[in-house]
This record gives structure tokens, sequence and C-alpha cells, in this order.
């Protein structure tokens, strides 16, 4: 009896194992071929701006400005 738990032990864990290299090898075909339709989307980054590919350009200043207040925030609520 321990035997075949054991043994359904080792089956299950393989077919686990199985699932999830499958699983992983299509997600990377997935990922290369949206790839090849959407482009270089990826955000951007210059000197002084900070872009994305669905939004404008954002100051580094004003990212400074915003992380102080969500900062002071966070300090204030504590």
């Amino acid at each position: 009896m321990i035997g075949e738990s054991i043994n359904f032990m080792i089956i299950g864990m393989a077919v686990v194992f199985i699932f999830l290299i499958v699983m992983v090898l299509v997600l990377e075909i997935q990922g290369r071929i949206l790839s090849g339709f959407l482009g270089d989307e990826v955000v951007k980054k210059d000197d002084d701006k900070i872009t994305d590919a669905s939004s404008g350009a954002i100051d580094v200043k004003t990212t400074a400005v915003i992380s102080a207040a969500v900062k002071q925030h966070i300090k204030q609520n504590k």
C-alpha cells in the first residue's frame, strides 16, 4: 500500500513537472509571436525624460515631485 502511494506520488509529480515545462514553452512561443506583431513598444528612457508607448513624456522633476508627495502621504498616515 505504501509502495502504491509512492508510485502515485512520483507519477503525479512527473505529470505536473511535464505540464509546467510545456506551459513555459508555449508561453515563450506565444511571446515571440506577439512581439512580432506588436513590435518594440517598450518603455524607452532618455537622459531627462521617461517615455511610454501609451502616454507622452514624463519629466524627471515631475517624477521626483510625485515620489516626494507619495512618501509624505505615507509618512503622515502611519
